[in-house]
């Protein structure tokens, strides 16, 4: 029969001579002295051998805390670890799992198998949303109503941000429990959709037309030539805006007229080869005559480093208002480029390759081929059209395929 609090408080600090043990559930007993003294205890088998644990004292654990705890050892003995290990190591940690514990030591444990952009996005959100939360608390005393007061100050301000914090929370705690940091925590329980929203997927496609008016307002702005050229290297080649602010010269062989993004550099883990149109190759060179950098778009202060994201993404929010032309976002390019291609006839596994996705199915296992001949011919194309579009020429839209 189990144990009941009522029972225990009976018997606590009081002369006792029933049993000196009494059996709760699930491995969970309390052995009493005859002053009436209650110790909790855990009882296992651990690789066939017999095993005690000494949890502590009632009432300082309470009957529902110290059921709490059962899962937690048998989790450890599921995972090959002796609940008296588990317990000593769980102890000595206490005071040290803050939030802030947590996502450096997922930093510096898991950091070195993430790629840099990945740990810089983790950097980010740390320093700015998780660091500071909850300041010094230990992250098993934080409640959950405490974690959705937080999400929804966050939400505030925008749905979509307090969802990615949460998710990359609970990425870090997730790992945390694996890694025994912490026990399991109730703000795992959350959902994205219960404190914000998920980042919508775009839909955004433009016209040609559309396309030219926006080069021909790079070529107005007082921005430096390497950010308006990056912005029409998207437009271009459809590549992720990462992939091309992270390119060096050594990346394009011009001998073969390919531009290969290395691993380090590409989202699919796998090198992306894209033939080098010559609208393409016009603009390499002109990045570097302007430039003595290994870096095809350095960043303007300091050659030795790559242009970032947010200089370019500032000039393209400097440019919305000018153009009159409904919202649009750098990786709209990339959609563009995919439907525009698709109306002339290009082949679906053709503009897949140039935006540097890996096929589905069979073809992702056994075919390997880039099809680059087939890639430059819809990069001849696409630019063509794109550079008369550049002029202010209208009649681009109505362009027929060419053979």
């Amino acid at each position: 029969m189990s144990l009941s609090d009522t029972q225990l408080r009976s018997i606590v600090g009081k002369p006792y001579s029933g049993k000196p043990e009494l059996a709760d559930r699930d491995g969970l007993s309390v052995r009493i002295t005859d002053a009436g003294t209650i110790t909790w205890q855990y009882r296992f088998r651990y690789r066939s051998a017999p095993g005690r644990l000494t949890l502590g004292r009632y009432p300082d654990i309470k009957l529902a805390e110290a059921r709490k705890l059962v899962p937690e050892l048998r989790n450890a003995l599921a995972n090959d670890t002796d609940p008296r290990v588990y317990w000593k190591q769980r102890n000595t940690r206490r005071g040290m799992a803050t939030v802030r514990y947590c996502c450096e030591q997922f930093l510096m444990k898991q950091g070195s198998s993430l790629k840099p952009g990945t740990v810089a996005t983790y950097q980010s959100c740390f320093r700015v949303h998780l660091f500071s939360a909850f300041s010094e608390r230990l992250v098993e005393d934080i409640t959950l109503g405490e974690w959705i007061e937080f999400f929804d100050n966050k939400s505030k301000v925008s749905r979509v941000t307090s969802g990615a914090i949460l998710k990359q929370l609970k990425t870090v705690l997730n790992w945390s429990v694996r890694r025994q940091l912490i026990t399991t925590v109730d703000v795992l329980q959350l959902r994205v959709s219960d404190i914000g929203s998920t980042s919508t997927v775009g839909s955004r496609v433009l016209t040609v037309i559309e396309c030219g008016k926006i080069w021909r307002e790079l070529d107005k702005t007082r921005a430096t030539r390497t950010i308006t050229n990056s912005i029409k290297a998207c437009m271009m080649t459809g590549a992720r805006v990462s992939e091309l602010l992270k390119s060096r010269r050594d990346d394009f062989d011009l001998d073969s007229m390919v531009w290969t993004v290395p691993v380090v550099n590409s989202k699919t883990n796998l090198p992306i080869r894209r033939p080098i149109s010559a609208a393409f190759l016009e603009l390499l060179q002109e990045q570097w005559a302007l430039h003595r950098s290994d870096w095809t778009f350095p960043a303007p202060n300091d050659f030795k480093k790559p242009v970032g994201i947010a200089s370019v993404n500032k000039l393209v929010r400097e440019l919305k208002p000018r153009v009159d032309i409904p919202d649009w976002r750098l990786h709209d390019f990339r959609r563009t480029i995919s439907t525009r291609l698709s109306e002339l006839g290009v082949l679906p596994h053709v503009t897949e390759k140039m935006l540097g996705h890996v096929l589905g199915g069979v073809m992702a296992v056994y075919n390997k081929h880039d099809w680059l001949d087939e890639q430059a011919l819809a990069y001849k194309m696409w630019t063509e059209r794109l550079l008369l579009a550049a002029k202010g020429d209208r009649t681009v839209a109505f362009l027929e395929k060419r053979a």
